[in-house]
C-alpha cells in the first residue's frame, strides 16, 4: 500500500548549459536557471489522497532520511549517474523506486535494474493506472505511455516548487518535432508529429507563474519554428 511519494529531479552529472554549478562555485545560494517542469507536472497528476514532496537537486539536497512509500525519479542522460546513485540508496533503505523521464524512455534496459517500477514514454494517459497500482501495492514492473493530446496535461504544481530559487518559470506549449536532426533524440520518444497544447491552457500556466512572482518564462518546446503561423499566446 502506498499513499506518499517523493519526486526527485537529480543534479546533473557534469556542467552543462543550465550552469547551475556556477552559483555554488561563486559561493552563492543554490539556484536553478529555470524551474523544473517534469516534477511539477507529475505532481499535478497525483491523486488527492497522496502525500507529496518535491526535490529539485539543483536547488536543494535530496533528503535520504525522509519516509515516503514511493520515490519517483526523472531525468535526462546527463543526470543518469546521479539518478542511479539516488535510486540505489533509496532501494537500500527499503523504498519502492519509480524511474521515468527521457533517459528511461530511450534506454529502458539500462535503467530497469535500478527501478522497482519503470515508466517509459509520456505519462498523461497512464498516470491514473500507475498511481492506482502503487496505492494498492500491485504496481507492474513497467508501464509504457502513449503520445497524448496535450489538452490532457494538467497545470503543473508550481505552488509546491521552491520558486524563490529559480530565475525563470517553464511552460511547454508543444511536444514532438517534424525534423530529423541526427544529434537530437526528441523524435525517438516524442515523435515527429508536433502536438500543441491549447492556447487557453498555456495562458493559465503563464498566469499562475506570474502570480507566483515569475517575470520571465522559458518555453520548453522541441521546435518553435516548424509551424510559424500558430499563435502561442493569443486568446481564442
Amino acid at each position: 500500500m502506498a499513499n506518499s511519494i517523493y519526486i526527485i529531479n537529480p543534479a546533473s552529472d557534469f556542467p552543462n548549459y543550465f550552469t547551475n554549478e556556477v552559483h555554488t562555485a561563486l559561493g552563492l545560494p543554490p539556484a536553478a536557471t529555470m524551474g523544473d517542469l517534469a516534477i511539477t507536472m507529475v505532481a499535478a497528476m497525483l491523486p488527492e489522497d497522496f502525500e507529496l514532496q518535491l526535490c529539485d537537486e539543483s536547488v536543494e539536497a535530496v533528503d535520504f532520511d525522509c519516509d515516503p512509500d514511493v520515490v519517483a525519479i526523472t531525468g535526462k542522460s546527463s543526470q543518469w549517474e546521479r539518478a542511479r546513485a539516488i535510486a540505489q540508496e533509496f532501494r537500500r533503505r527499503g523504498k519502492t523506486v519509480v524511474i521515468g523521464g527521457p533517459f528511461a524512455s530511450l534506454c529502458p534496459e539500462a535503467v530497469a535494474p535500478y527501478a522497482d517500477v519503470l515508466v517509459c514514454g509520456e505519462i498523461e494517459e497512464i498516470a491514473e493506472e500507475i498511481f492506482s497500482d502503487l496505492r494498492s501495492g500491485h504496481a507492474k514492473e513497467r508501464y509504457t505511455g502513449t503520445r497524448p493530446d496535450l489538452s490532457l496535461s494538467p497545470i503543473p504544481r508550481w505552488d509546491l516548487y521552491p520558486n524563490r530559487a529559480a530565475f525563470s518559470g517553464t511552460v511547454q506549449t508543444s511536444r514532438g518535432c517534424p525534423f530529423e536532426c541526427e544529434f537530437c533524440d526528441v523524435i525517438a520518444y516524442l515523435g515527429r508529429s508536433q502536438r500543441h497544447k491549447p492556447v487557453e491552457n498555456v495562458l493559465r500556466e503563464l498566469d499562475l507563474l506570474y502570480q507566483l512572482g515569475y517575470r520571465s518564462v522559458f518555453l520548453a518546446d522541441d521546435n518553435l519554428t516548424a509551424y510559424r503561423g500558430r499563435p502561442l499566446c493569443q486568446r481564442t
